[in-house]
């Protein structure tokens, strides 16, 4: 006997759940009730949720950032992000709360509760304050779960790249749409207030770094300048100049060599004609050096002195200065060789010949040159290795100039890049001031909302009706898996391996035996 096959076992297995819930269709039934029923009484009963929203256009700033660039250089979703942050705070949500008396708002629960007529039960009020759904009038305000419910019905989103769209949503349409405005208005004031702040917090950060780095470079000019003060003479600058110096000086050592050669060698032939002259007055008797005495300079100097009056006396007067002073001098002179030619010639001496007199002066006034020659050699000497000195300490002070010149070009350019980022910055500032920057401007106020946006009240019925179905049909098939039976034929052949002879029909008694 050939036992039947079947061919599509998903089939047969769904006709067997169907079977299943057919014969558990009041089960089903009860569960779908229990399910629907909840759930048509919450689509019911949430309260209407209103939700309004302003569209808010990211204006750029009015000059050409080619003339003024703003220090402001964050990106809108940074900036939107930061400014999020300012206004969703706790403080400025408390506010707003205080402004629009948000925290006596009726809460969700309480809104469900009113609409299906419970709140006033006073079993609904106990219990409901038990388990947190209603609030305890006897208590304060609870600040904080009004802060965080204000900031999850606060969104702000990005349009575009030049706008964005502020958000709220609540229970009652008008002060929906007058918080959406506060909350956009407060965008607009906090924008211009970070820039303005940012601004001038550049403009004083950067005074701040100008005064810093004009300390600094007046240390660094000064250090130079003592620098080059204390190394004058030795500048790179002044190398030609010493060069040519030290050129000039060395000559001059050649010709004062040559100078104090010239002026030895005149000492020694003064020496030895003095010598000569000593000699061959010693050989001469008294009477002879006598006479060569009596010609002394001062007679000489005598007839000088009178031809010279004589020459004045025919332009000026005795009482011209000169003339005077001459005539005093030819009476002094006159008194002089008076009194000398009344000396006794034994007492004549070799210094009073003027031939050894003038041999004398000449060898005293060789010595004097001699000594000043010696002198101003010693002064070239010590002025060319001055000059020397500077020449060869040239390349070294310059190596070290060069390192304070160059740190000092590095500081002046620090100093005048912050100088100009100083007077960009006053002109952001002044930009922001005067509100020429970049702005928020409201394009789409918010408006009053006409209809409710939530709560899906067809969505939960639907869920309701076919998650109730679902739900029972579900609970049968697992209570069925938990305790298995014989339904079909074909399950006895499949499980036992047996064919089937016969079947007894199923009776009244038996169906209620089941």
């Amino acid at each position: 006997m050939d036992f039947p096959i079947h061919e599509n076992p998903t089939l047969e297995q769904a006709k067997r759940y169907a079977a299943v819930a057919w014969e558990r269709r009041r089960l089903v039934l009860a569960v779908w009730l229990i399910v629907l029923v909840p759930a048509l009484v919450l689509a019911y009963a949430l309260p209407n949720v209103y939700s309004s929203s302003t569209m808010i256009l990211v204006e750029r700033q009015k000059v050409p950032e080619d003339y003024v660039r703003s220090t402001v250089t964050e990106t809108m979703q940074e900036r939107l992000k930061t400014i999020s942050q300012q206004i969703l705070s706790r403080s400025r949500i408390r506010q707003i709360i205080e402004d629009y008396s948000l925290v006596n708002e009726m809460s969700r629960d309480e809104r469900m509760l009113a609409k299906l007529h419970l709140l006033d039960l006073p079993w609904v009020q106990e219990w409901g304050m038990r388990l947190g759904l209603l609030r305890d009038p006897t208590q304060p305000p609870n600040i904080d779960g009004a802060v965080g419910a204000f900031q999850k019905r606060v969104s702000v989103e990005v349009v575009g790249t030049q706008a964005f769209a502020v958000g709220y949503e609540g229970h009652d349409p008008v002060t929906v749409m007058r918080v959406t405005n506060a909350i956009a208005d407060m965008f607009i004031t906090e924008n211009l207030r970070i820039r303005e702040a940012r601004a001038e917090g550049t403009t004083e950060f950067l005074a701040a770094q100008l005064e810093v780095a004009r300390k600094e470079l007046e240390e660094k000019e000064a250090a130079v300048q003592g620098f080059k003060s204390k190394n004058l003479g030795a500048l790179p600058e002044q190398l030609d100049a010493n060069l040519r110096t030290l050129d000039r000086l060395q000559l001059e050592l050649q010709h004062a060599d040559e100078s104090l050669t010239g002026l030895t060698e005149h000492r020694t032939f003064v020496q030895r004609q003095l010598l000569s002259v000593e000699q061959q007055l010693a050989e001469m008797s008294e009477e002879a050096r006598a006479a060569l005495s009596r010609e002394t300079p001062m007679e000489r100097q005598l007839a000088e002195a009178e031809a010279r009056l004589a020459q004045l006396r025919t332009k000026y007067t005795d009482k011209f200065p000169e003339v005077a002073a001459l005539r005093a001098q030819i009476a002094e002179l006159r008194t002089a060789i008076a009194q000398r030619s009344g000396d006794d010639p034994a007492e004549v001496s070799l210094t009073t010949i003027p031939v050894v007199r003038d041999l004398k002066e000449q060898l005293r006034q060789v010595e004097q040159d001699l000594t000043e020659a010696r002198i101003n050699r010693e002064r070239l000497e010590r002025d060319f290795n001055d000059y020397k000195a500077r020449v060869e300490a040239t390349p070294g002070v310059e190596q070290e100039l060069q390192k304070l010149v160059r740190d000092y070009a590095i500081m002046q350019q620090n100093y005048q890049s912050l100088l100009e980022k100083q007077m960009n910055a006053r002109l952001a500032e002044n930009l922001e001031r005067r509100q020429k920057g970049e702005q928020f401007l409201i394009i789409d106020p918010a408006n009053l909302p006409s209809a409710p946006d939530g709560p899906p009240r067809r969505l939960i019925a639907l869920g309701g009706m076919f998650g109730g179905i679902g739900l029972g049909i579900g609970l049968i098939i697992l209570f069925d898996e938990m305790r298995p039976r014989f339904r079909t034929t074909q399950d006895v052949s499949a499980i036992l391996g047996l064919p089937v002879l016969t079947v007894i029909p199923r009776t009244r008694h038996m169906n209620r035996g089941s």
